[in-house]
């Protein structure tokens, strides 16, 4: 009971609260602030605020049903095909097995779950229960892994928050100038507008640095082609094998198609080019989006 308490409170209640958090001075804003700035000719920003609010909201709703690039599991372990071999698997697997990545030896893990070798980079989520393709977090505000399929929503979505807080910020700010020259007044006659301005103005302000140090932090592993599981578990300190230059390491997250380039065979991305086994041949693992 209490295992089936925290799942849920992890799957549901966490994402919940996260969006009423985020969410909620945003409707504070159309309720006490979008009439105010009407009024004084200002529909351009009420508009942009709106904007920003709809298309952070919808990225938040992206980031948490996008697919991260899980593994197909098999529910029997020897009918996977064992590319060394070049036959379908009749033992039981080994627990690792060597492959080598641009003149490094990295070891395969054979999960005891899904009966498959993660390819390099991908582990297995406690929370999802499966195997994630380039494992980057768990995102508990999401209810959602983040990897390699719904890394550059997840990207868009956190600098999408930084400026529709920033932007909301700044809405408040300039309310707040309108009632703080005659504050004990205004709170009297006002206080729903006046305290909630106060308390969504401190909120907004914390907000925007904490999002804003994970973009940039996003941003320089990028830069690296290193995940977020890979920093934390220091991977790859020495040398890095799937590094290509900052420039293509940007492209290969900002600007490509997940499922084309993994069909394609022509990334170190692609489980089925890390193996010397022709394209032809069935695949140690099989895609799920």
């Amino acid at each position: 009971m209490a295992n089936l308490w925290i799942f849920r409170f992890k799957k549901y209640i966490v994402p919940t609260g996260t969006f009423l958090l985020a969410f909620a001075p945003f409707v504070f804003f159309l309720v006490y602030h979008f009439k105010f700035y009407l009024e004084r000719k200002l529909l351009v920003v009420a508009l942009i605020q709106v904007l920003l609010g709809v298309v952070t909201i919808i990225l938040f709703i992206a980031t948490s049903v996008s697919g991260p690039g899980y593994v197909k599991r098999l529910e029997y372990p020897n009918r996977v095909f064992d590319p060394l071999k070049r036959s379908f698997r009749t033992t039981n697997p080994l627990r690792f097995v060597d492959v080598t990545i641009n003149g490094q030896t990295m070891k395969l893990k054979y999960c005891l779950t899904c009966h498959i070798y993660r390819p390099p980079r991908a582990v297995h989520c406690s929370d999802c229960d499966r195997c994630i393709l380039k494992f980057d977090h768990h995102c508990p505000y999401v209810s959602n892994c983040i990897g390699y399929y719904n890394y550059n929503i997840f990207l868009a979505f956190t600098l999408c928050c930084c400026i529709y807080f920033f932007f909301l910020f700044g809405v408040f700010v300039f309310r707040s100038v309108e009632f703080f020259p005659r504050f004990p007044k205004n709170l009297h006659e006002r206080p729903v507008d006046i305290v909630g301005t106060i308390v969504f103005m401190i909120e907004v302000f914390l907000s925007v640095w904490v999002i804003l140090g994970l973009y940039v932090f996003h941003i320089f592993i990028i830069g690296y082609n290193m995940s977020t599981y890979d920093k934390l578990k220091e991977h790859f300190e020495d040398f890095n094998p799937f590094d290509r230059g900052l420039l293509n390491n940007c492209k290969s997250v900002f600007f490509y198609t997940p499922k084309r380039l993994l069909n394609r065979g022509d990334t170190v991305y692609n489980p089925n080019a890390m193996y010397t086994v022709s394209h032809h041949e069935r695949p140690l693992i099989g895609l799920e989006s």
